[in-house]
């Protein structure tokens, strides 16, 4: 079994609360399992820790599909068979839906697993005021941008999203 960990980002920039927490969880998790990483430029993990960035532009994060994709890509070329997702719990649903479609895509061989670490903070701790993008900054935004995702059909967001 070879593992990777595939932490996203929840807002902008890497200072912020979520993706501290979303780095720390996969720097541990990478650090215990020996595993690299393939993450987003917010995501800063620690030092001594393989790790490759999706490729973005500095403020402009790709969408989840999309990076799932390119993490799915990275695990092809590492042979990797098993994967950890890092991502707040607000994410989480669309992280595991994006990653599994890519896997599907791909006909790949991978599992996925959910870092069980991110438990340790309710779900509203996972906002944070000062995210750069408005969907992550409360509870309320990110239902309204949520609830326009979660009711397009999945050929049009694969379609946006790409």
């Amino acid at each position: 079994m070879k593992r990777g960990i595939v932490p996203f980002a929840f807002g902008v920039p890497w200072m912020i609360l979520s993706n501290h927490r979303i780095a720390l969880i996969a720097s541990k998790k990478a650090h215990k399992l020996g595993a690299p990483v393939y993450t987003q430029l917010d995501i800063r993990i620690e030092a001594g820790i393989e790790v490759e960035f999706t490729e973005e532009q500095p403020g402009n994060p790709p969408p989840t599909l999309r990076f799932a994709r390119g993490a799915v890509q990275w695990a092809l070329r590492k042979n990797l068979t098993d994967l950890w997702i890092v991502a707040a719990k607000p994410h989480l649903w669309r992280c595991v839906r994006d990653l599994t479609c890519a896997i599907q895509e791909e006909k790949a061989q991978i599992k996925i697993h959910v870092c069980e670490e991110i438990n340790q903070y309710p779900e509203d701790e996972w906002f944070c005021a000062d995210s750069m993008q408005e969907w992550t900054q409360s509870r309320k935004n990110w239902q309204s941008r949520e609830r326009i995702i979660k009711i397009i059909p999945f050929f049009i967001y694969k379609l946006i999203a790409s």
